[in-house]
């Protein structure tokens, strides 16, 4: 300690008044702060439940785990999982109730949920229409219910400061829009007929032969992916005239388009034979879009993603596999970056094709079941494990964690932890028996 400061802070200390008892007053000993929140052990909180309408109390150890930050990655060890999406809806109302969060970004084509975006915006129609464009994996009543709380909380805060809204980032199933819209904004530009971008005319065959889990034909992608790259030079020869013809916002939607035409088809045509390359793609054309709107529409606002647990995971590929919107999120905001990952002891899920029930239980040691064996169900664990020396996970250990061997704390900065996850409520078909 400076002996500047330390003088200064004596000289503070004696001009304060004395203590009452020394006055000759009896005054009742100070009591202790009650912990926030329920305490289990360093870093470990006993919560509630999953019950959006539930009291937030036990939710207040959020504050300290997140911080400052600005963006929040909320995830899901598997789609499709009811708890997961209601524990999630939970969540990010404590975000905008008690944390001023009002913006919901969610790993859905974007363009769907523009269409949604309006029904928060103005409450017309009803929320299952709304989600109607949905991935199937979203489209539950759970969603639903929290779609419509967005909405019922516009429809009570006019002032455009307090309203929320709904943006997604992904960059899939969007091609024959994506390449509509830049042969438009082309025509804008008095370059429509140019012949460098006519192949945007095959992006829909492209995109079309993949839906049909067909092997992606090299003519058509070829010429396609060669029209973007022709657009991308345009694009970047004279931005400002671009500008001047058009306007900053277009020109922004107008690389939010090129950029997810050219990111899905890498994904495409990489899927069958070089996955950690198409799952990149995707994850950095999902992270391009998320940073473009956050720009574009919403530079002030505190964001939550909702997204699986890989896409929100920092650092990877060390560890994981394969790069990850999370890294690229982490690297670009820095600590204003934070996520929380959702996992159970035992999942359910609503998934054709994929499972309808339980799925495989955790392994031995696992993160999962080391937080079972707590005896709660259900935790919030800050993976930081402050003011203890021998912290609940041991520092750069590696866990079974939703079925990876990761180093939890090195890709996630909290867990939300439910001993059973119930299977989600479908819109999207029948539910499975």
């Amino acid at each position: 300690m400076r002996p500047a400061f330390v003088l200064a802070l004596l000289l503070t200390l004696a001009s304060l008044p004395l203590p009452a008892q020394d006055l000759g007053l009896t005054v009742e000993a100070a009591k202790p702060k009650p912990p926030v929140g329920s305490p289990v052990q360093p870093g470990i909180w006993k919560l509630d439940g999953t019950d959006p309408n539930l009291p937030q109390a036990d939710l207040e150890p959020l504050k300290t785990v997140l911080g400052k930050a600005t963006i929040v990655g909320l995830g899901e060890s598997i789609h499709t999982s009811g708890g997961f999406y209601e524990a999630k809806h939970r969540i990010f109302r404590f975000l905008v109730q008690k944390m001023g969060f009002r913006v919901l970004a969610i790993e859905n084509p974007w363009l769907d949920v523009e269409r949604a975006n309006q029904y928060v915006q103005t409450c017309a129609g009803t929320p299952e229409d709304a989600i109607a464009g949905f991935f199937g994996v979203w489209r539950s009543a759970e969603l639903r219910d929290l779609v419509k709380w967005m909405c019922d909380w516009n429809r009570s805060h006019k002032k455009p400061k307090d309203r929320l809204s709904l943006v997604g980032f992904d960059i899939q199933w969007q091609a024959q829009q994506d390449s509509a819209f830049l042969t438009a904004f082309l025509g804008r530009l008095g370059i429509a007929a140019d012949p460098r971008t006519a192949g945007l005319a095959q992006c829909g065959a492209v995109e079309s032969t993949f839906q049909r889990r067909e092997v992606v034909p090299a003519v058509p992608f070829q010429a396609c992916d060669e029209a973007a790259r022709q657009v991308a030079q345009i694009f970047a020869a004279d931005p400002q005239a671009i500008v001047r013809q058009t306007s900053k916002g277009d020109f922004e939607l107008a690389k939010i388009h090129l950029v997810g035409l050219q990111s899905w088809l890498e994904e495409m045509f990489h899927y069958n034979s070089d996955f950690p390359r198409s799952f990149a793609a995707r994850d950095r054309g999902m992270a391009y879009v998320f940073g473009a709107f956050r720009a574009l529409r919403f530079p002030k606002s505190k964001i939550a993603v909702w997204a699986h647990n890989v896409h929100l995971a920092k650092n990877a590929p060390n560890g994981y596999f394969i790069l990850t919107m999370g890294t690229l999120l982490g690297e670009t905001y820095k600590s204003a970056y934070k996520n929380v990952a959702l996992t159970s002891h035992q999942v359910s899920i609503e998934w054709p094709g994929i499972g309808c029930g339980p799925t495989d239980p955790p392994g031995i040691g696992s993160v999962e079941n080391r937080l079972h064996a707590l005896g709660h169900d259900f935790l919030l664990v800050d993976l930081a494990f402050p003011g203890t020396g021998t912290p609940f996970l041991a520092p750069g250990a590696n866990y079974t964690f939703g079925w990876d061997p990761i180093v939890p704390r090195h890709h996630y900065d909290a867990v939300f932890y439910l001993g059973e996850s119930r299977k989600m409520a479908p819109l999207a078909w029948m539910p499975c028996r």
